[in-house]
């Protein structure tokens, strides 16, 4: 019997335009996206599924010279495959391309198998997610929707009726940057449990996390405990609630522990959130965000997060108008209030804003 054959094709134009302030300086940098993405998805009858992204950017302004763009660019996050490539590049605009997603999902009765770059998406946190650590992100990114893949085989088998099992081996260049992990989770009575297992790069982790419901709100947890071989191991761990409150009001609220961090500022290494090692530099963190839709085209939001350490914050307030069926505008804004020497008064303030058209 022939297979039945479905193709798709979809994607999106985006213009991003943004101000932002140094954290090395006081110069004051500009950098606008141009982005095209197309994701063409293919499915062979209903064994084999693909998916392809690829992403065509052209950016430009005076924060292709900045210290922070070297850095950057020099101490990318490596993957195993290289996806990305230069097209152009000047004194104040870049040409590139990549694949931000390129992977194949092949169907064996229950089980699932996908190969290639993939989001492989663990844990229950908003803002931060201690167990995903195959694709980490920052929670004081630009564009929290664009989080990266991770080229990946990644394996589920459920069992029983809501229980399932996950393994994941994300190769890298070599040993030290080659990770494998597993995960079973399962559900018991009104909540879905996990626990996780894995050697991340040079790290042995092991974590969980659960997620159900408390009344009417959401409610949830999750938590990694690192062992890095020496006295420097680490619990990283979250709660948060979220609620639909009536007028179309959306909230969240989030407690974050790093382990890995420091209540004393004086010792933080700002070198390492450049790097992108990490991610943030004290202990104790609160996040929060409001969300109104204020008519069905018009929507405001509060994002914020709170350095309960050194009492510095981010504030990020945005709107965002729907012009027409499949085109969005935007403006917010990145407001860091805080002592100079604070993690996030260091930081000068962004604002940014998009047009953006989906087909």
């Amino acid at each position: 019997m022939a297979q039945e054959l479905f193709f798709q094709f979809r994607g999106y134009a985006k213009n991003l335009a943004i101000r932002s302030g140094s954290i090395l300086t006081d110069d004051v940098y500009f950098l606008d996206i141009s982005r095209f993405r197309t994701k063409g998805i293919f499915d062979f009858g209903t064994r084999i599924h693909t998916e392809v992204w690829l992403d065509n950017e052209l950016l430009a302004g005076n924060f292709l010279r900045s210290p922070e763009f070297e850095l950057q660019e020099r101490l990318e996050r490596p993957r195993f495959a290289d996806l990305d490539w230069t097209l152009g590049d000047g004194n104040k605009y870049q040409i590139r391309q990549s694949l931000f997603r390129a992977f194949a999902t092949v169907y064996a009765g229950s089980a699932e198998l996908t190969l290639g770059r993939q989001r492989v998406a663990w844990g229950t946190g908003f803002v931060w997610n201690p167990t995903d650590l195959l694709n980490p992100f920052n929670p004081a990114a630009i564009e929290l929707e664009e989080k990266e893949g991770v080229d990946a085989a990644y394996l589920t088998i459920p069992f029983g009726t809501l229980s399932r099992f996950e393994a994941a081996y994300a190769p890298g260049r070599g040993r030290l940057e080659t990770s494998l992990a597993a995960r079973v989770s399962t559900n018991l009575g009104s909540y879905d449990l996990a626990l996780m297992v894995g050697n991340f790069q040079d790290d042995k982790v092991i974590g969980g996390d659960f997620a159900g419901y408390v009344g009417g709100a959401g409610f949830r947890g999750e938590f990694a405990y690192t062992w890095k071989g020496n006295d420097d191991n680490f619990l990283r761990a979250i709660a948060n609630a979220d609620y639909n409150f009536p007028n179309d009001v959306y909230v969240f609220v989030e407690l974050y522990f790093n382990g890995q961090g420091t209540t004393d500022k004086d010792n933080y290494d700002f070198t390492e959130l450049l790097s992108g090692r990490t991610f943030n530099l004290a202990k104790n963190y609160f996040a929060a965000s409001v969300t109104k839709a204020v008519t069905p085209l018009l929507s405001l939001s509060f994002y914020s997060i709170l350095n309960l350490n050194d009492r510095s914050s981010l504030i990020g307030p945005a709107i965002v108008y729907s012009l027409a069926t499949n085109l969005e505008i935007s403006a917010s804004a990145y407001l860091f209030v805080g002592a100079d020497d604070s993690e996030y008064g260091a930081v000068g303030n962004s604002y940014f804003g998009f047009l953006q058209y989906y087909f």
